[in-house]
């Protein structure tokens, strides 16, 4: 799986998943014996990855990237070295015989050996650049893009933020004028009664006046 892969389900994934549990204390001596047995070389315990599934995953990725099997002096030794598992048991002893008996049929030297894993740290350290390269890749695409995401929402609720104190505001100008044109209503109201009444009066009083003078 590429690093783009990895670096994704790590940041997207959803809930952890749940810890291996944790294995006897012969368990890793007894795998370590087994390969051991078979002439392969394995990474020493006090360099093995975390447990969580992240870190097994890019190690698993990293494990590969780096196998004997890239470097051909490296995948050499090995070839020499596995038939000798069931013979010699010591691996200091085993892999010198290994080396001894390459050095004779196929001309491979210690420093060549040397240089395979320093070729070996140097595919590490280009997959190290290829993982920061695609991390930060990944962080302008996913990282940074919802941040910009948010921020632009946090604006937009700003901005309806502003036009509901606009629309409140006038609300209460609203709510101010009405209560002055209430007020001015009631008024005309009481004008026109007050008016009525008085020019009603005026009538009557007048209509009485012709009423005597017509006599």
């Amino acid at each position: 799986m590429p690093f783009m892969d990895l670096i994704k389900n790590a940041l997207f994934e959803e809930e952890p998943q749940p810890r291996q549990a944790a294995r006897p204390a012969g368990s890793s001596a007894s795998a370590s014996a087994s390969a051991e047995r078979s002439g392969s070389f394995v990474p020493s315990p006090s360099v093995a990855p975390s447990s969580s599934t992240g870190d097994n995953q890019f190690y698993a990725r990293l494990l590969k990237q780096t196998d004997f099997a890239a470097v051909p002096d490296l995948a050499k030794i090995e070839s020499f070295a596995a038939p000798l598992a069931s013979v010699i048991q010591d691996k200091s002893l085993r892999y010198k015989a290994a080396l001894a008996t390459a050095q004779s049929q196929a001309g491979l030297t210690k420093q060549a050996i040397l240089n395979g894993f320093d070729s070996l740290v140097s595919v590490l350290d280009s997959s190290a650049d290829s993982f920061k390269k695609q991390s930060d890749e990944v962080g302008r695409t996913e990282v940074d893009a919802r941040a910009a995401q948010v921020n632009d929402l946090s604006a937009a609720i700003e901005q309806k933020q502003k036009e509901i104190a606009d629309i409140q505001q006038q609300v209460k100008t609203k709510q101010a004028e009405t209560e002055t044109s209430r007020t001015k209503l009631q008024r005309a109201k009481s004008d026109f009664a007050a008016a009525y009444q008085r020019r009603k009066a005026e009538i009557q009083q007048q209509r009485k006046e012709f009423e005597a003078i017509l006599q």
